[in-house]
């Protein structure tokens, strides 16, 4: 039997507020390059940002250039939540990803040290 064998994890707060944090994660994530959080989160935020990225190169591969740039763009802009972010996925991202020819592992996790405040295991996420 495969009990609880979802991939994303329940953030136990709903399903509005769990993609809403996942959104601004994955959001500060491309701004950023890389960001500290918990393991919890790191493994959806990892899942979900995969999937992201995923469909992107699928939607790239499928259609023709210019089919393929306005349905990225309105796919991006409907999951970033700021332009900036938008256009770095577009413009620079995206065609790393594709001319290295990489379809999954977007993402990558290293554990670090524990958070002083209350002891949880803090991890990396940074963009590959």
């Amino acid at each position: 039997m495969r009990h609880k064998h979802k991939r994303v994890l329940e953030l136990n707060t709903g399903i509005v507020k769990t993609t809403t944090v996942l959104r601004n994660m994955l959001t500060s994530l491309v701004e950023n390059g890389k960001m500290e959080t918990t393991i919890k989160r790191s493994k959806s935020l990892k899942a979900f940002t995969d999937h992201f990225f995923a469909r992107l190169v699928r939607i790239n591969k499928t259609k023709d250039a210019a089919d393929a740039k306005r349905e990225m763009i309105r796919y991006v802009s409907s999951v970033v939540y700021t332009e900036a972010a938008g256009k770095k996925i577009v413009n620079e991202l995206l065609p790393k990803y594709l001319d290295e020819g990489v379809s999954t592992w977007f993402v990558s996790n290293y554990k670090m040290w524990f958070r002083s405040g209350d002891g949880a295991e803090k991890v990396l996420v940074r963009l590959v």
